[in-house]
């Protein structure tokens, strides 16, 4: 067998689904050609020896034994490089009929990332460029998820290490529940409804440098002023927080030293938040894979170990919500995966790993920012768009389904919201499951091909995972 390590190939993503055994019918086939990373040591390649063959891999299915009935929706936020060349009216078309297939809901901020300046003074709003954005998101029939963020120039906080992300003035809390009632009103008289909002992001200007974490004491008092005044204003509309960046190790450090709990900085501010907030529909948090201040040279064939990083997060915020809010589902909102640093087929099996482990932890909603790749303009590397669901519209011909489209469309295809989830087990690590009562999805998480031997009521089906390889098999007529 060649060294996996260090060949240089020409590497096929396909994503198949096999309708029968010994069937298959590709839906999707991107050729990418890669050279593969040099992984040196053994933790880099999974443990996969070079010159050994890779027994195959074992998986069971257990269609009597229920898991949990899914909850999970899947969207996508809009920023100001969606839709940003409409003379492209082709790939625009192309664009809106991907997002068709791919998301349940379509978020947007409601100041700047497309918005333009909504409330440039007390009581004066400009509603043109956001009433586009929510007839749009109307328009393809998915459901509107607000985020109010950022903040009037004339509210902000006195803070030059934020600029326009600064905080709300204190004082200022009244004016701005009051701000987002009005958006709310206006949406309503307007005919558009609007499904849910967070309440501000990333926890912007909240940190605190003498407490060392984020203070959420304070950002409750806004949450709870927001919460009160879109309730009177609409009592549909679901309203939720904090929208909190959770790290995926404490300061960007190397993740092969932690496993993947919630570092106790984070934890202090959440549970403030949960003991402060009057009420809450659902509980948002914001989570990546890997984070940006994480320089470590992860191999591709190691990387994606600490997807299940995951399902230890989700465990942990179950435990956290359980004594004032054991019913308020979990949001994921602006999941990212590897942040454009590895191949898209790479970041396309990561994507569906972590969409596996939030909907087996109970989440209720994971949206991804941006849902185009960044095109001509990738410019600013705090601005990568990963797993963009398709090319960019900056060309007539653009707007390309990625990797990371199919699995979008997989979900909603296979697993939707009501999916009864049933027991499945793989003998590796490397090879996830996702079964429902009829698909099941395997998730090559390694850039070793695979054979896998799927065992149903005693019944086998037999496959081939290629490396990084996502694919959905109907085991169940």
């Amino acid at each position: 067998m060649k060294d996996l390590g260090h060949e240089i190939a020409d590497t096929i993503f396909i994503f198949a689904i096999d309708l029968l055994p010994g069937m298959k019918r590709i839906i999707a086939a991107l050729l990418l050609p890669l050279l593969a990373l040099s992984c040196g040591a053994k933790g880099n390649d999974g443990g996969h020896d070079a010159g050994n063959a890779i027994p195959p891999v074992k998986v069971e299915v257990f269609p009597s034994r229920t898991v949990l009935v899914s909850s999970l929706e899947l969207g996508t936020t809009l920023t100001h490089k969606t839709f940003n060349y409409p003379k492209n009216t082709e790939a625009v078309a192309r664009a809106e009929n991907l997002l068709g297939q791919a998301v349940d809901c379509i978020g947007q901020f409601t100041m700047d990332w497309g918005a333009g300046n909504t409330c440039p003074s007390k009581g004066n709003y400009n509603f043109t460029n956001l009433d586009k954005r929510v007839r749009l998101i109307r328009r393809l029939g998915k459901k509107v998820v607000l985020t109010f963020c950022r903040c009037p120039e004339w509210m902000r906080r006195d803070d030059p290490s934020k600029g326009k992300d600064a905080a709300p003035r204190v004082d200022m809390y009244d004016e701005f529940a009051l701000m987002a009632a009005d958006f709310i009103r206006h949406f309503k008289s307007e005919g558009l409804d609007i499904y849910a909002v967070n309440v501000w992001s990333e926890t912007r200007g909240y940190w605190s440098h003498d407490l060392g974490r984020w203070e959420l004491e304070d950002y409750a008092v806004l949450y709870n002023k927001v919460y009160a005044a879109i309730k009177q204003a609409n009592p549909d509309v679901l309203v939720g927080g904090p929208f909190m960046h959770i790290e995926s190790s404490p300061k960007g450090k190397d993740m092969s030293l932690f496993d993947g709990s919630i570092s106790s900085s984070d934890r202090k501010a959440l549970e403030a938040f949960i003991q402060n907030a009057v009420a809450l529909d659902f509980f948002s948090i914001d989570r990546n894979l890997m984070e940006n201040a994480d320089k470590t040279p992860y191999g591709r064939n190691q990387v994606l170990s600490y997807t299940s990083f995951n399902g230890v997060v989700h465990k942990q915020l179950r435990e956290l919500l359980e004594e004032r809010f054991s019913d308020v589902p979990v949001w994921v909102v602006d999941n990212q995966c590897l942040k454009g640093h590895y191949p898209v087929e790479v970041e396309a099996a990561g994507l569906a790993s972590m969409f596996r482990w939030h909907l087996l932890g109970g989440a209720a909603y994971v949206d991804k920012w941006q849902p185009e790749d960044e095109g001509s303009e990738s410019t600013d590397t705090e601005q990568i768009a990963p797993e963009g669901l398709y090319t960019h519209t900056d060309s007539e011909d653009g707007a390309q389904p990625l990797p990371s489209f199919y699995v979008f469309k997989a979900f909603r295809d296979f697993f939707p919201r009501g999916t009864r989830i049933v027991e499945s087990v793989s003998s590796s690590e490397w090879v996830e499951t996702l079964a429902g009562e009829h698909d099941m999805m395997l998730i090559n998480k390694h850039g070793s091909t695979h054979n896998v031997v799927i065992t149903v009521d005693g019944k086998e089906i037999e496959t081939t995972l290629k490396g990084f390889e996502v694919k959905t098999i109907r085991y169940n007529e």
